[in-house]
């Protein structure tokens, strides 16, 4: 399953449709540039996202890599200091 959009490899026609209209959404959310409306929708329209948040509030983005056992540091390195 696609955790961004929650999706299945084999769907009838009208679940791609939705699927591509939910993209469109999140690409228009992304060239205005409102971090905060793109979590607010994933929120609502995506369980696993929700379940991950909820499951995260609070920590620090170190210990939720720590975590899932992703180096903190490359992810700094490899944005070149952004976080």
């Amino acid at each position: 399953m696609n955790p961004l959009f929650n999706m299945t490899g084999a769907q009838p026609a009208n679940n791609m449709l939705a699927n591509v209209q939910k993209l469109g959404q999140l690409m228009s959310m992304l060239k205005a540039g409102n971090p905060n409306a793109i979590a607010a929708q994933m929120l609502l329209s995506n369980p696993q996202f929700r379940q991950f948040v909820e499951q995260n509030r609070g920590k620090s983005p170190e210990q939720i890599a720590h975590e899932h056992g992703i180096d903190w540091n490359s992810i700094r390195n490899a944005l070149g200091g952004m976080l």
